[in-house]
């Protein structure tokens, strides 16, 4: 007979040591999963980033390809095959390859710059690792349609086939006192007063589209379309006011697929005439209306999983969601509270370099983790303060070439005023989205750098300042914020700008600015959209320069109209002053000064009113913002450089074409 005291000594014994334990560590993570895959018949499996709703940001319970590759980017795919002689390898791109390089075992994994076009693809490299007849896995939920089909495709040449498990690999050895819970953040009503259209009036904006489409109902994927759609927020996904739910949209019903122990009173009241259902439930009810044969209009950035529920004769998969659409184009009272939002974001900004230029000036230290939580409770009394919007960048000297610094996992450097400061940081308030990126140097910086700042300058200005016709993208106007950077043979590997939404995710599509977008899912630049400018320069271990500000694109009136067409141009939203310290006034056009002087301007306008209990803030902001002269009124520029730029010489193309040389020749003087 059993001893039940001894048993139960016995037993608390164990569960001690198991809840002591240390976490698994590399080698045994990768034990475990190709001890999974030999078990499932699997001779490699794929890991991608996203979760089932192909969020670009995910919670950190969905976080498994960090959590079996130690790389905690943003952006990712890793591989693994189940021959312990081979390496497991891991794609990014140039965003965060310093950063997966410091974070990254080399001892078991292989890093593939994606961003070089030397480099193999994940399909290329699994060809040479795997013969023909064996077997790839990926979880059909996790990855979209496009990258299952071409991925499928290009194994299929060399006679390998890819498979959607029964079970996600990942999630079948991770430990469950490990990982995260999942997460189940209160979901609040976003008021009208801010979204400006009630969610019934954005499901008729829906049905118009169905209509136009000829579809009978379209699946809502996309976490941030739901919670627009819905005007509703939370916080599932860190710096992300969204939560986990799917919709349905047809021409009679509105069905909302979520775990429905997570609506309060006040939220089944919001959503009277909605049709409540289990969040687990959308592959099923796809399928019905599939088999119901009703046109079903999917989303291309659906997952494999959603689009395969669907029969081929009642898919529509051809055209982008139509709340995409929508929630890009802000309405008039998302305008006008995004205006406000942003002056009050960059108050909080110029506080901030105020106390910071103090702090330094004073001896204190300063760690880049000090930089940014100063900012965010300086945030944070703002009473439509939400969170952040991304995990801010905080980074001094050699850490602020890293153009996705991770402050939150290192963030120990001390701000000097001996090498150059990075802060790229936005928030997320009720009436709005902020992101933004200044580049600061409180000490004398070197002419290399001080040539480079300039440069980025120019190219922020160029962008800023130009003005197109409807119909543009934003591919075509990226080569405005690069050219002076191109002209010394310098450049950065990452896009110019990306679209920003409305209390939803910081990084939105549409719109993008990146001469290498060839996505068929791009949209041209329209009225209402808001987008980053935020050219920079980089050098690895010695510096990063980045100068980001926020555009809304409005419609300008020309002398003429071309075709009757409409034509616009971009309204700068956030509003705070550029390192005087690093700018080369002898470079700037007097173009670019007389945008410089009119954004100062508008600085000392919005913000003035707002620091009146905080002089000395105002007194610092008023010096940062003392007008340029143009370079010919400076006796310090070069004589050739005063004379070329004398604002009644610049229209002469001789004169244009010295310019540019002499530009070439000071950047190899000084580079």
């Amino acid at each position: 007979m059993i001893n039940t005291k001894l048993f139960s000594f016995i037993y608390l014994i164990l569960l001690l040591l198991d809840y002591t334990r240390a976490d698994l560590s590399m080698e045994e993570k990768m034990t475990k999963l190709r001890m999974k895959m030999k078990d499932l018949g699997f001779n490699a499996v794929i890991i991608p980033s996203e979760d089932e709703h192909q969020s670009e940001y995910v919670s950190k319970h969905d976080e498994r390809r960090a959590w079996i590759s130690g790389f905690t980017g943003s952006a990712g795919t890793a591989v693994v095959t189940e021959n312990e002689k081979d390496m497991a390898a891991l794609w990014t791109d140039s965003r965060y390859y310093i950063q997966a390089l410091n974070e990254l075992d080399p001892k078991f994994w292989t890093l593939m710059n994606a961003s070089e076009s030397s480099t193999l693809k994940i399909e290329q490299w699994l060809s040479q690792k795997l013969s023909s007849g064996q077997k790839v896995a990926l979880n059909a939920k996790l990855t979209s349609i496009s990258s299952w089909q071409n991925t499928e495709n290009q194994l299929k040449k060399s006679g390998i086939s890819l498979h959607n498990p029964d079970m996600d690999l990942i999630d079948s050895i991770w430990p469950i006192d490990e990982r995260p819970a999942e997460p189940n953040s209160e979901i609040k009503i976003h008021d009208t007063k801010f979204s400006g259209k009630s969610w019934k009036n954005k499901v008729e904006d829906v049905r118009k589209s169905l209509s136009e489409s000829e579809a009978d109902l379209f699946v809502v994927t996309s976490l941030d379309e739901v919670a627009w759609l819905f005007n509703l927020r939370a916080a599932d996904i860190p710096y992300n006011p969204m939560f986990f739910a799917y919709a349905i949209v047809s021409k009679t019903n509105v069905e909302l697929y979520i775990n429905k122990n997570r609506l309060t009173d006040p939220i089944i009241r919001h959503l009277d005439g909605v049709i409540v259902k289990q969040y687990d439930e959308i592959v099923d009810a796809v399928k019905n209306y599939s088999t119901n044969k009703m046109k079903i209009w999917v989303s291309p950035v659906s997952s494999y999983a959603i689009y395969t529920a669907v029969s081929n004769q009642t898919l529509l998969v051809s055209k982008p969601s139509p709340v995409r659409s929508m929630k890009a184009r802000k309405n008039p009272t998302e305008i006008e509270n995004l205006k406000k939002c942003h002056i009050r974001d960059s108050v909080a900004r110029v506080r901030h370099l105020h106390w910071l230029e103090t702090q330094i000036k004073n001896g204190e230290k300063i760690t880049e983790k000090d930089a940014a939580k100063k900012l965010e409770e300086i945030q944070a009394e703002d009473p439509l303060f939400a969170m952040l919007s991304f995990d801010s960048i905080s980074a001094v000297g050699g850490n602020a070439a890293i153009v996705h610094y991770s402050t939150e996992n290192n963030g120990q450097a001390i701000l000097t005023d001996s090498k150059i400061f990075l802060l790229d940081a936005g928030a997320n308030y009720q009436d709005g989205t902020t992101d933004i990126t200044r580049t600061h140097f409180f000490g004398r910086p070197s002419p290399k750098i001080k040539l480079a700042y300039t440069k980025v300058l120019q190219g922020s200005i160029n962008l800023a300042k130009v003005i197109f016709p409807t119909g543009v993208y934003g591919r075509a106007v990226d080569v405005e914020a690069r050219k002076e950077l191109w002209k010394s043979g310098l450049d950065y590997g990452h896009g110019t700008g990306h679209g920003i939404g409305y209390f939803l995710s910081v990084h939105e599509d549409p719109p993008s600015v990146s001469y290498n977008s060839r996505s068929t899912l791009d949209e041209p630049l329209d009225i209402g959209m808001v987008l980053s400018d935020e050219p920079g320069y980089y050098e690895e271990n010695e510096f990063g320069i980045r100068l980001e500000t926020d555009l809304l694109v409005e419609e300008t009136k020309t002398e003429f109209s071309f075709g009757k067409r409409k034509n616009l141009k971009f309204t700068p939203l956030n509003y705070v002053p550029f390192d005087k310290n690093l700018i080369d006034e002898c470079l700037l056009s007097t173009e670019q000064v007389d945008w410089l002087n009119d954004y100062n301007n508008q600085i000392r306008t919005y913000l003035g009113p707002l620091l009146q209990n905080y002089q000395q803030v105002k007194t610092f902001m008023m010096e940062k913002t003392e007008p340029f002269k143009y370079s010919h009124a400076y006796e310090h520029c070069p004589t050739f450089i005063r004379y070329l730029n004398s604002s009644e010489r610049l229209s002469f193309f001789p004169i244009q074409i010295c310019i540019y040389f002499a530009s070439i020749v000071l950047t190899k003087l000084i580079f």
